[in-house]
């Protein structure tokens, strides 16, 4: 990398920037996949890395870090959600290296305030999850082999190596960013000889460091354990609007707009231009990352389905740097910064609008409602997952939680033993409503104990405000 400059400097204000940002608004309730990262992150170290995962479609780094992060800053909502904060902090310095080392020092700059101000990037900065670990880890990798392509030696190698094993230990999904690289390195290596055999050599290692949880994946999908039922099959309407959502600086606004898929193949076909209008290595690495992910990402989807915004948030990351580097390249610096200008004002924008209309959960609230509602009332959830969500924020409410198991209750698998509460059979609940005359629930997407009760009772529900789950609500037995 170049020596820095003074106009290097700039990163440190943006970087404050993006921190603020993503401190002073993330102190709300874990919704319930965070709740299971933490659930995950007490248990112990050799259970997470062993073939107990298999009931969890996420490898266990993220949870691994998590628990330590835990231990050193403790497992309240806001201490939880700043491994994130850190991790995506992180992410922004490598993209500005990336940026930096391709197209010079406004190009990393501009990488890093696209950054900064993103709606998408502040969201999952904030989600106590691995997303913003595997972007992060992308971008170093594509730092290392960047400097590869450059020269190649050992040292960018094993960072690369070192990223990659980050990424495949981050999420199952991030195997397709280890296929584009490598489907992008042979081409771009294919004239020497040596250097493309030590790269061959190098994801050899990764493959097999990467063994054991690929050994865990394919049993997952065998027995169609992992959590991956609940996706849905993707159409190509639903890929390019997810397409849309992570990479145009609207976000979430473009979940409304009926020409996002539209504007998200000609942004694709953008990417796709940038790298075979310019001829370096570099720009055709994250070219192939940023405009084959979604394609990719959508034919895997048909098999095994897995596209969601999380699972395209990495790809993200190379994309802005590519959209840096062109703006920093445009030979009227006026017309690139106004074009910058343009898309942070965008950018802003969208943040503004998503930051109130955040999909968020209730969890305190609804378990303080329940608490007026019936001091001292028996709380029933139904499945471990509930349980394990209602526990987090129990204390204090003076509720005692009770669960309730049916049989073939295989959707929140990852959760089975994991809640401390008393369990009870359908039978059960129905004699414990029989017997105290009132019960209150938890309701939650297709966790609904009253289903299983056949109606033998009266029901009270009692809404969030703001409509977010879980929802209260009383059951009585009838006179």
């Amino acid at each position: 990398m170049p020596r820095l400059r003074r106009a290097d400097l700039l990163l440190v204000p943006i970087l404050l920037l993006a921190a603020a940002l993503r401190i002073a608004t993330c102190d709300y309730s874990l919704w319930f996949d965070e709740i299971a990262s933490v659930a995950f992150a007490h248990q112990p170290v050799g259970r997470l890395w062993s073939a107990w995962m298999v009931r969890e479609s996420n490898p266990p780094l993220y949870y691994t870090m998590l628990g330590g992060w835990i231990r050193l800053f403790g497992a309240s909502d806001v201490a939880v959600r700043l491994l994130s904060v850190a991790t995506g902090l992180v992410g922004i310095v490598a993209a500005w290296w990336l940026a930096r080392r391709i197209g010079g020092v406004r190009a990393g700059l501009f990488a890093a305030a696209l950054l900064a101000v993103s709606a998408a990037h502040l969201d999952y900065s904030q989600e106590a999850r691995a997303a913003m670990l595997t972007q992060a880890a992308a971008l170093f990798g594509c730092v290392a082999m960047t400097a590869y392509l450059e020269r190649p030696r050992l040292g960018p190698l094993l960072g690369y190596a070192a990223a990659a094993t980050v990424t495949l230990y981050a999420h199952t999904t991030m195997a397709l960013f280890v296929v584009l690289a490598n489907l992008a390195m042979l081409w771009l290596l294919r004239r020497d000889r040596r250097a493309l055999a030590w790269w061959l050599a190098t994801n050899l290692a990764v493959a097999l460091l990467w063994s054991w949880w690929a050994w865990i994946s394919l049993e997952q999908i065998r027995t169609g354990g992992g959590g991956f039922a609940w996706i849905d099959r993707p159409s190509l309407g639903r890929g390019l609007l997810t397409t849309a959502t992570v990479y145009l600086p609207l976000y979430t606004v473009g979940e409304n707009l009926l020409v996002a898929p539209l504007l998200a193949l000609v942004w694709i076909g953008g990417i796709a231009w940038l790298g075979l209008r310019d001829r370096r290595p570099a720009m055709g690495l994250l070219a192939t990352l940023a405009a084959g992910a979604p394609p990719l990402l959508w034919l895997v989807s048909q098999w095994v389905p897995m596209l969601l915004e999380r699972t395209l948030f990495w790809a993200a990351g190379p994309m802005i740097v590519l959209l840096a580097v062109a703006l920093a390249g445009i030979k009227v610096r006026r017309v690139g910064l106004a074009l910058l200008g343009l898309l942070l004002a965008v950018e802003t924008a969208a943040l503004l609008h998503w930051l109130p209309e955040r999909e968020s959960e209730a969890w305190p609230q609804a378990l303080a409602e329940a608490a007026r509602i019936d001091p001292g009332g028996v709380l029933l959830v139904e499945s471990d997952a509930m349980g394990v969500a209602a526990e987090r924020y129990l204390p204090g409410t003076g509720l005692r939680l009770v669960v309730l198991d049916l049989p073939g209750d295989g959707f929140d698998r990852w959760a089975q033993g994991l809640s401390r509460a008393p369990h009870v059979d359908r039978a059960g609940a129905q004699t414990l409503l029989a017997r105290r005359g009132r019960l209150l629930i938890l309701k939650r997407s297709v966790h609904d104990p009253a289903v299983a009760l056949y109606r033998r009772y009266t029901e009270q529900v009692f809404p969030d405000p703001r409509g977010r789950p879980p929802t209260v609500a009383l059951l009585r037995q009838p006179s």
